[in-house]
């Protein structure tokens, strides 16, 4: 019988706790997830009331938490009054008191990973008063938009803290984003403050990136004020450093605001046409991430917690949000597989974190290297492994777990920008399936779609969806000023409920396993096939450490191509017959690519995406969308000319 990869200690859970208060609150008895699950879809009045208070949120809620909606509206607390910074900026005695640092900032140095900052609560405040003050001084008012240009670190952070708290909206951009890319993303927004970073260190090099900044200053014709962060100059900027000296002392006086006030701005990755701009209210922000966090993830005030991320991943804005909880927030500057594969553990050692955040992709490389996870390294107040950005395999996941031991959580977690946080995730008090997502997060009403929109009552993949409104739900998308495009993106194919184009099959254990974007599924005679199935089944192959499927217009039909990155950089005919046969025997005689193709490297978005579109529209001879956002464009230009797709 198959055995869960992980499973509780029993010890008890923030997760546990909550069910009891809920309980205490309604009347009813939430002795298991289920339970508690079902009243908070049932009653979102109460659960998302209970939120509020069970977590000490600063503001005023006012006397309704949710009223009856249909998606794409979302109607929660609509009376309340509350800033995001204030109760990312509150006090916690089991951090604050003990002079344990709010925020760590370890970077890349020649030695390896080393702590570069620690700010405590009250110097983390104080960088964040005086930069608030000088966005009010520059004339900085609640909606105008502030645009980041920066690594991921302290000062990212406190730029953005201090936005919020005047109540501006955030945008931000990693530092390796080409100019056009950027422009794409904040040339929509009009934003009047871009602060950005002169250079920043990525595997053991500095890239200077001063020229960028004059570039899109001269772009953004909307930008009256600039701060920079780096020692080179940018004509018409002001250091960093010199504008917090000025405004030294200022009191922090958060704006209070209302609950959908806009917060963020966040990108989709941009491979399926102009990146939309998601516009994401501060009120659900905090809120559904403090369910994620604290609840399905079980941070406690005084935990140590780092998700690797940059600041152009949905996953930055929820990093930032750990500070809510009372967890110290430790910020990795740099590539997360420099010096080494496993560098990310280093990270875990050197800040004895309770929490490690990383993408399944950095685990699969990890596993392929055969590297060892808890030599030399002191990996004793590790509790949880949190994996995203796109599924975590069965192998891996088992190999996690062999890896740290049973008292370590894998977690692997799934959502997206679309919503900045989570559909699927678990909880510590449930056991772990390999290759499987646990389950549905508190107060969402998710399951798995037929092509009618029934629910799927077997493992048959279909469309992931969620029926209910949440807080998260953006506002909008910018520009979209009828809402004609959020509708199409989200709501089109079943009016009222939110289409998240995830393939998607529910398991016997109440679980799911996504298997790759919908709308980058192929059809081969008529059957949808996604290729995370195939991506699944080429684990077994040793030699092929990454693939890409797609499929390519041919003689009148369509033809699915892989491309495959082997060990030895080659594919002989032994390798290529074994892939088919274990596609057919994995999969089915539909499983089996037309042509293989042994390529290099494979394109990537910037969180580290496969970019199946831009291949299929590079192949078909369709205008790439949105190049610029790739991380690797330049290896569409080789798998453009393979002699082995030449129509």
């Amino acid at each position: 019988m198959r055995r869960p990869a992980f499973t509780p200690s029993g010890a008890p859970t923030r997760m546990a706790a909550f069910a009891a208060a809920a309980g205490a609150a309604s009347g009813r008895s939430f002795d298991d997830f289920g339970a508690l699950h079902a009243w908070s879809i049932e009653s979102p009045d109460a659960f998302w009331s209970l939120v509020w208070d069970y977590f000490d949120v600063v503001g005023e809620p006012g006397e309704v938490a949710a009223l009856p909606s249909v998606l794409p509206e979302a109607r929660f607390f609509p009376d309340a009054r509350l800033n995001i910074a204030a109760s990312l900026l509150r006090s916690f005695p089991d951090r604050d008191g003990t002079g344990l640092p709010a925020v760590i900032e370890t970077a890349e140095s020649e030695d390896g990973i080393a702590v570069v900052r620690r700010l405590t609560l009250a110097a983390l405040t104080e960088r964040v008063a005086s930069v608030a003050a000088a966005l009010r001084a520059d004339g900085v008012e609640p909606g105008d938009r502030v645009g980041l240009v920066m690594p991921v670190g302290v000062d990212a952070l406190v730029v953005t803290l201090a936005a919020l708290s005047v109540g501006a909206v955030v945008s931000s951009a990693a530092p390796e984003f080409g100019v056009p890319a950027i422009l794409d993303r904040f040339g929509q927004l009009d934003p009047v403050v871009l602060v950005g970073a002169t250079s920043y260190r990525w595997n053991g090099r500095e890239h200077h990136r001063a020229e960028h900044l004059r570039e899109l200053r001269a772009a953004l014709p909307s930008v009256r004020t600039m701060y920079v962060v780096g020692d080179d100059e940018v004509p018409g900027a002001r250091a960093l450093s010199e504008v917090e000296a000025e405004y030294a002392g200022a009191g922090l006086d958060p704006l209070d605001l209302p609950f959908d006030h806009p917060a963020y701005v966040l990108f989709s990755s941009g491979t399926t046409g102009k990146p939309k701009c998601l516009v994401h209210r501060a009120g659900g922000v905090l809120l559904k991430h403090l369910t994620e966090q604290a609840l399905h993830c079980d941070v406690r005030p005084g935990d140590r917690v780092c998700f690797y991320t940059t600041t152009g991943w949905m996953m930055w804005n929820w990093a930032i949000s750990l500070l809510a909880g009372g967890a110290t927030l430790v910020l990795q500057n740099g590539a997360p597989n420099y010096p080494t594969v496993d560098a990310l553990f280093d990270v875990a050692s050197l800040t004895q974190l309770t929490h490690l955040g990383v993408g399944a992709r950095l685990l699969d490389s990890m596993r392929a290297d055969d590297v060892d996870l808890s030599a030399d390294r002191d990996l004793n107040d590790l509790r949880m492994v949190m994996v995203t950005g796109s599924p975590l395999s069965a192998a891996t996941a088992q190999w996690l777990v062999d890896q740290l031991g049973p008292r370590v959580m894998p977690h692997p977690i799934s959502g997206g920008t679309d919503l900045v946080g989570c559909f699927l995730v678990g909880d510590p008090s449930r056991p772990v399936w390999a290759g499987e997502l646990p389950g549905p997060a508190l107060g969402l009403d998710v399951d798995v779609a037929d092509d009618d929109g029934a629910p799927m009552l077997d493992d048959t993949p279909g469309e992931l969806i969620c029926r209910n409104p949440f807080p998260t739900v953006p506002l909008g998308i910018w520009g979209d000023s009828d809402g004609t495009r959020l509708i199409s993106t989200y709501f089109e194919r079943f009016p009222g409920v939110w289409t998240h184009g995830d393939l998607t099959s529910k398991t016997e254990h109440g679980g799911f396993v996504i298997h790759g974007r919908s709308d980058a599924t192929l059809n081969v005679a008529g059957v949808r096939i996604g290729t995370g199935e195939i991506y699944g089944a080429l684990e077994q192959v040793s030699e092929v450490i990454d693939a890409l499927a797609f499929a390519q217009s041919w003689d009148g039909d369509t033809r699915m191509v892989l491309l495959v990155v082997t060990a030895d950089g080659g594919l002989t005919d032994e390798v290529s017959d074994r892939i088919r046969t274990t596609l057919r025997e994995r999969g089915s005689p539909r499983h089996v690519p037309a042509v293989i193709c042994a390529v290099s490297d494979l394109p990537r978005t910037m969180t580290g995406k496969l970019a199946e579109i831009a291949v299929a529209d590079m192949v078909n001879g369709r205008p790439v969308r949105n190049r610029d956002a790739l991380a690797n464009p330049e290896v569409l230009d080789a798998i453009a000319v393979l002699p082995q797709l030449r129509v």
